[in-house]
């Protein structure tokens, strides 16, 4: 995914692909010099000239991420939402807390440079993790 041409805290490239495309990624991947590092039935991460993170979309609302992202004409990729990569990010920081302070600055920036988010949908992301009333702090702290 795109970083919307915003600098992020995390220094590693995500991508959302449709989980029926894992085996095709991690073989080409791996014969262009990559190392998987760690797998598991949602996540594949790469170690190479670069980290590569692979995210695999397998739910219904991970699949619509990728049927809403915007194509970037410069670049001919897709891009997904800021408040899907919010949601990611909300995601990447529940499930490892290691993450927490540089996704959420990832989060901050993103609400700070990204006028008229889906708050609705932001909120749902969170909840689904317990996670609104952080998210809403860092809202409230940025002066939206």
């Amino acid at each position: 995914m795109v970083n919307l041409g915003l600098s992020r805290a995390t220094i590693d490239v995500d991508l959302l692909i449709e989980f029926e495309n894992k085996m095709k990624a991690e073989d080409l991947l791996c014969k262009n010099g990559f190392i998987l590092v760690h797998e598991s039935d949602e996540f594949l991460q790469f170690q190479g000239i670069g980290l590569l993170d692979i995210l695999l979309a397998k739910r219904p609302l991970s699949r619509k991420m990728l049927k809403s992202a915007s194509l970037i004409e410069s670049l001919q990729i897709k891009c997904l939402l800021p408040e899907d990569i919010i949601g990611l990010k909300i995601q990447a920081f529940s499930n490892d807390p290691s993450r927490e302070f540089q996704d959420k600055s990832d989060i901050q920036f993103l609400i700070q440079n990204r006028a008229g988010l889906d708050w609705v949908k932001i909120k749902e992301y969170a909840e689904l993790f317990d996670k609104w009333d952080e998210i809403e702090a860092i809202k409230n702290k940025t002066n939206l």
